[in-house]
């Protein structure tokens, strides 16, 4: 059966991506693949043998089954292009083409999207299909190379790749560079073994994926594409996708996908599907499935009317109203509604409305539950934003985040965490301090706008306090008067008091609804899903993991900032650079990780026999650069470059 499934599949895939490779002459409409408007057809020709030279790596076998099997071709000079990158546009022809998706929309609102394009049908039928999404509200990038991570978000919202596991995705070397939105899809592809990455455990999520490796993921996939009900093996992995309604007794060992071209009026009389059975039947399904067996429901974006049973029930995308019972039901997105009792609900996007018994609930961020009858077991609120209510009732709500909207009765209201959390957060501002270095100017001289004694400001008599704010290598450093008012001061002219000895036993940190409190409030934005304080105060790197106004303490470290005399300039930048070693007379650090100018985080001093030279951590000891412990300065050198650094 795979065989069958590679030669229609791939053959596809082929046609799909040599568009590119294709020149048309003028104002001539390229034939492809469902293209209605073409009116000529080139004359069939005996297909010839030809030799192809194959990369020596991983996707050899591929390659090699899928030319010996007249799967795949090359172009016109029968190169194979295995590493040649697929487009947004063509990935999304190729997976409605797979689904029969017809039904197309209106893209009017992305500007790139140009309607007389070969793509643009079905880019529009994929959007519908809730398989694409835009970068934005007016972009879709259609002639983009589509990321590693976006494929795996469209491969997983197209044929129902799902999983309770969120946090399978961590596994991956360079999780971190995974975007927030494609996490869950990461994971439950990663959960199932259908992506793997590469031999040193990384992924790569922000690069662009090769016409070998989509195919290689779709492989992955299927076992049988199928056009008719006698199509379907006894086994593996199968996407139906023919019009003919299935028979009343079915009984599959594996997983079975229903595409958009079957009769909606789906009755599953003695139906055993041992793995996932996905509903792409559109909005107008009204599917009664109340004779299947299966661990696995899945239903799609627009799947309109779906009874059964299941051991787990994924509600994805709006338009799709459910009844049945499962021991755990998951609502991805959209506006979706349910109807039955059920083990667990995980609301992870969107507004879900439940009648019935939710039994143990879980909200995350910026979700809404409405329990129109029927009482929950326990709901808690894991995400800010989340808005509970309804005519039913829930025996106790335990809030676990901010900015929670409850109307719905409960008998029990577990505040407490809430409670101490927001009192520490919201007086973050108040609570956090800054290194502040006071220097007395020990005779007249005079406040300058520019390194060097350019711009006078005005005069700082002798015994005047001011505050060191960064001394550069020279003879000028740059302090602040009691006022506020700053500007440069000649370095000879005041008097630096030396290093405090501080504590060196690391006990000075905040707490983490303070430290979380103080980044929300300040509403610091970071380029990827991590974002760094360095708090020269408690002389800690803290790194959160989240978005803007909802950031996590993920990791808090010892460092060294700054000494008196060159103290690390507050600022607001991010990491540029990772991965170099700087080498002194004496010693050298290691794993430096650049994010304002020549200051980074780096490792402990070493001697060049790789003997510590110095390992003070936990007051202000250097350069200017943060100096970390060898371990730690490692795990800065992994963030992704964007990653915002502030330094306050």
């Amino acid at each position: 059966m795979k065989n069958r499934f590679l030669i229609i599949l791939t053959a596809l895939l082929a046609l799909c991506v040599l568009l590119s490779f294709a020149v048309f002459a003028e104002n001539e409409l390229p034939i492809v693949p469902g293209n209605t408007d073409a009116t000529e057809a080139t004359e069939a020709t005996e297909p010839t043998e030809i030799e192809y030279e194959y990369p020596n790596d991983w996707s050899r076998p591929a390659l090699v089954f899928a030319v010996e099997n007249g799967v795949l071709a090359g172009d016109e000079n029968h190169n194979l292009n295995p590493k040649a990158n697929i487009t947004r546009a063509e990935m999304a022809a190729v997976l409605v083409r797979l689904l029969g998706a017809s039904e197309p929309c209106d893209l009017s609102a992305y500007t790139d999207v140009d309607p007389d394009a070969w793509y643009c049908r079905e880019l529009s039928c994929a959007v519908n299909a809730g398989i694409f999404g835009g970068v934005s509200a007016t972009s879709m990038q259609p002639n983009a190379p589509i990321t590693r991570e976006q494929a795996i978000v469209v491969l997983s919202r197209a044929f129902g790749i799902t999983d309770l596991s969120r946090e399978a995705y961590k596994e991956f070397t360079d999780s971190g560079k995974v975007s927030s939105w494609a996490r869950d899809a990461m994971s439950a592809m990663k959960k199932q073994g259908l992506a793997n990455g590469y031999e040193d455990g990384s992924f790569h999520p922000q690069s662009s994926i090769t016409r070998a490796e989509v195919a290689q993921l779709l492989f992955n996939l299927f076992d049988c594409i199928a056009d008719t009900p006698a199509d379907i093996p006894a086994s593996g992995w199968v996407l139906y996708r023919g019009s003919e309604a299935l028979p009343a007794s079915l009984h599959l060992d594996g997983t079975l996908i229903l595409g958009q071209a079957i009769d909606p009026n789906i009755v599953a009389t003695d139906w055993s599907v041992t793995g996932s059975v996905m509903i792409r039947s559109g909005k107008d399904t009204d599917a009664d499935l109340s004779g299947l067996t299966t661990a696995r429901l899945i239903c799609a974006p627009l799947s309109g009317k779906v009874s059964g049973t299941a051991q787990e029930v994924y509600l994805w995308g709006a338009g799709c109203s459910f009844s049945g019972s499962a021991a755990n039901l998951v609502s991805m997105d959209g506006t979706q509604s349910a109807a039955g009792d059920y083990g667990t609900t995980d609301l992870r996007a969107g507004h879900l409305t439940v009648s019935g018994n939710p039994g143990k609930v879980v909200c995350s961020a910026k979700t809404h539950l409405t329990v129109n009858d029927g009482k929950a077991e326990s709901i808690d609120i894991n995400g800010r934003y989340v808005t509970v209510d309804g005519a039913g009732s829930a025996a106790l709500i335990t809030v676990n985040a901010g900015n929670f909207d409850i109307t719905l009765p409960y008998d029990t209201l577990d505040d407490s965490w809430y409670q101490s959390y927001v009192k520490d957060h919201d007086s973050a501002l108040q609570t956090v301090k800054t290194q502040v270095v006071p220097c007395t100017v020990e005779k007249d001289t005079a406040l300058y706008s520019y390194e060097g004694g350019g711009g006078y400001i005005r005069d700082l008599p002798k015994g005047t306090t001011v505050y060191n704010l960064f001394h550069p290598a020279g003879y000028w450093f740059y302090v602040e008067c009691t006022d506020g008012q700053r500007g440069w001061v000649p370095r000879w002219d005041c008097y630096i008091p030396d290093d405090p000895p501080g504590a060196t036993d690391f006990s000075v940190d905040y707490s983490d609804a303070t430290k979380e409190g103080f980044v929300d409030l300040k509403g610091y934005s970071s380029k990827t899903n991590y974002l760094v304080w360095v708090s020269r105060y408690t002389q800690k790197v803290i790194v959160f993991t989240g978005e803007k106004e909802n950031w996590k303490v993920y990791k808090t470290f010892p460092c060294s900032s700054g000494a008196n005399n060159c103290p690390t300039p507050v600022s607001i930048t991010e990491i540029y650079l990772s991965g170099d070693q700087w080498n002194f007379d004496s010693y050298y650090v290691t794993n430096v990780t650049l994010f304002n100018s020549d200051i980074g985080f780096h490792s402990i001093l070493y001697n060049y026999d790789g003997t510590v030279f110095d390992g003070t951590l936990g007051y202000p000891a250097s350069h200017g650069c943060i100096r970390m412990t060898l371990e730690d300065s490692a795990f800065m050198e992994t963030l992704p470059l964007g990653t915002t650094v502030v330094v306050y």
